[in-house]
């Protein structure tokens, strides 16, 4: 008997409790035993929860493998339980697995089980079926899609059908916290503090804290947590037709496990980190320290070395233009108490929490101004824009809409900066910012974490030889968590 591969697909994971593989393995093994074929187990090759109309053939890997497999073992009769599991793009199946293999098989075989004769992409009846498969599944597509889109546009928002994020249970298609929120917190909260990705997954996994699938913490899955808007409450649908995409934003959805205001520091954080270098460094005060003779910042030098099994550091700030060094360790010992001890002093003063109010006020005010005046031009704009289209003036009309888009592009960053300071106000209102620096002096903190505060703080250091460093503080503590109307 002649040796055959056989080819199965399931198309989504709604298939999984029904009897798909077990009906197209019966149909693939009755038909060989007809033809006088056998198919091994190992000759069959399972395509598992995949579309064969939102991914082309190339895109699947077990029909490319099975492609490869044929090449290889010189066996050139392969088959399909029917034409819809082969594709149902109506061209796909046919320019990117069966043209490259007949072309290197000339005796190539490709059969249905609802067919005798061998299947031919050129007979009239199979490209009607091809065609037939497609229409189907845009059919599907399209009621799909209306489903989904009524859903979310429904006065009730109900979260659609997807995988549940890690640290929430659904029940009624709303998202409830489980016993995993208290860790998705975690992860917020050690990021808002600059520890890196890496180190918190490091961090849950000495904790033996499973992963959300089970096994150890990596990276990626952090990264994919702190992406996550649904954290802060939000639902956000992305909905794609060809090249539009509608995209659909629901707040309060349900119970929030961070809060937003968590998501700024770590914005924060990140611009912090490009300004001044990484956060995770022993130069706590890298790009900080300013010699009073030059006004240059002082560059880091580390010339540890290792002899007969032990470490030797050698780490100085220096100063390149005035050829001096300061000893890192020295530098750290005795300013940082300095900065701690102000940090305590202004996060315990009301008179502080009263200016940081006071500031951010004005900031509102300045951008209400901004928005305001950005409505008015465009409405100005608009004006112009009729007048162009009156006299079919095309070219001006053009540079009216260019204009309208950055006016436009500026109103949204307003409103951007708008919702941000709401964020601030609550986040001091409520004490959460300044509770955050509350017991420093009896932490025993991290590199990253005394690293932030000096960023939050510290203006610049300026110091020089044989004189006392002078440590120039932050007018404000929130001045790197709000930009600016003007920059």
């Amino acid at each position: 008997m002649r040796t055959a591969f056989g080819y199965i697909r399931r198309s989504s994971y709604k298939q999984l409790e029904n009897n798909s593989v077990e009906l197209q393995k019966t149909r693939i093994r009755e038909f060989a035993n007809r033809k006088g074929l056998i198919v091994p187990d190992e000759f069959l090759f399972i395509e598992d929860a995949t579309s064969a109309f939102s991914k082309r053939a190339s895109q699947r890997k077990e029909l490319m493998r099975l492609k490869h497999r044929m090449i290889e073992s010189n066996v050139s009769c392969v088959i399909f339980s029917e034409i819809s599991r082969m594709d149902r793009t109506a061209y796909t199946f046919v320019q990117d697995f069966y043209l490259p293999l007949s072309r290197h098989m000339t005796d190539l075989e490709v059969f249905t089980t609802d067919a005798d004769d061998s299947w031919d992409p050129n007979n009239p009846q199979v490209q009607l079926a091809l065609l037939l498969f497609r229409q189907e599944s845009e059919i599907k597509s399209e009621r799909a899609l209306g489903c989904l889109m009524s859903v979310l546009e429904n006065e009730t928002v109900k979260r659609p059908g997807s995988s549940v994020p890690y640290g929430y249970d659904q029940k009624n298609k709303q998202l409830v916290p489980n016993n995993e929120a208290d860790v998705v917190t975690f992860i917020f909260f050690l990021h808002s503090w600059g520890i890196s990705m890496n180190k918190i997954a490091s961090t849950l996994n000495e904790a033996s804290i499973p992963s959300p699938n089970g096994g150890i913490w990596r990276t990626s899955t952090i990264e994919n947590i702190l992406k996550n808007p649904a954290y802060t409450g939000q639902i956000v649908w992305e909905i794609r037709k060809g090249k539009k995409k509608d995209t659909y934003t629901f707040d309060h959805s349900h119970e929030a496990l961070v809060d937003r205001f968590l998501l700024h520091l770590i914005n924060t954080n990140l611009k912090l980190q490009k300004e001044y270098g990484r956060l995770e460094t022993p130069f706590l005060f890298l790009n900080k320290l300013i010699c009073q003779q030059c006004h240059s910042t002082l560059e880091t030098q580390n010339g540890s070395t290792k002899r007969n099994g032990k470490k030797y550091l050698y780490q100085d700030y220096v100063c390149k233009c005035c050829g001096y060094k300061l000893d890192m360790n020295e530098v750290h010992s005795s300013l940082f108490p300095r900065v701690l001890r102000h940090v305590q002093d202004i996060t315990a003063s009301e008179q502080v929490k009263e200016r940081t109010v006071h500031y951010l006020s004005a900031i509102e005010q300045v951008l209400e101004e901004s928005i305001s005046n950005c409505e008015s031009d465009l409405d100005k704009l608009n004006r112009k824009g009729c007048i162009a289209r009156e006299q079919n003036d095309r070219e001006f009309e053009f540079l009216v809409m260019d204009e309208q888009r950055q006016v436009l592009r500026l109103k949204n960053s307003y409103e951007h900066s708008q919702d941000v300071l709401a964020d601030l106000h609550e986040a001091i209102q409520s004490e959460m910012f300044f509770t955050r620096f509350d017991h420093l002096l009896e932490s025993q903190l991290d590199n990253a974490e005394m690293r932030l505060i000096i960023l939050y703080f510290v203006d610049e250091v300026q110091v020089a030889p044989q004189r006392p460093a002078r440590i120039i503080f932050q007018e404000n503590p929130l001045d790197h968590l709000v930009s600016s109307p003007n920059g």
